[in-house]
């Protein structure tokens, strides 16, 4: 059974209902807990450096990310992380250029609607960037997103590919 670090960082994805609107409030536990179906596909443990709206996420966040991921590259099969849309394609770019000559999946994801909305795209997302990330085929960084794989890694072809 693969291994793979999940890394949170805030996002819709992550939010919830507070006082003060929809907030990055959900606990990387938590998001993992609302997809139990990814149990079954990995062995999981989960960091959570950041619980920021993707506006507030830059260059600095990035570089820590990448940080995460290089400490913690051998003694894990593969990564993802959940993000806010709002930056995701930044964030992806950025660690596709940090993280050089990688074999491993790291796989971007985020959602339109909160994990706690039961018909969104939250789960689903969250799910298939783990069936992706534990793909024998899978290396490079990659957004997985409304059932797609959004390709940045040279040996794939295609600009994205349907799940």
């Amino acid at each position: 059974m693969k291994k793979i670090l999940f890394i949170a960082t805030g996002g819709t994805i992550a939010s919830a209902k507070t006082e003060n609107g929809l907030t990055p409030a959900i606990t990387s536990e938590e998001l993992l807990n609302a997809v139990p179906q990814v149990k079954k596909l990995c062995a999981v443990d989960t960091v959570q450096p950041y619980s920021l709206d993707s506006t507030n996420m830059c260059w600095k966040q990035w570089i820590h990310v990448a940080e995460i991921i290089r400490d913690n590259y051998a003694k894990y099969d593969g990564f993802v992380i959940a993000h806010g849309t709002d930056t995701l394609s930044y964030a992806a770019a950025t660690l596709s250029y940090l993280i050089q000559k990688n074999e491993k999946p790291v796989v971007l994801t985020g959602a339109q609607k909160s994990i706690e909305v039961p018909d969104g795209d939250a789960r689903r997302n969250l799910f298939e960037a783990f069936v992706y990330a534990t793909d024998a085929r899978a290396c490079g960084t990659h957004v997985v997103f409304n059932g797609h794989v959004h390709c940045r890694h040279p040996r794939q072809k295609n600009a994205y590919k349907e799940l």
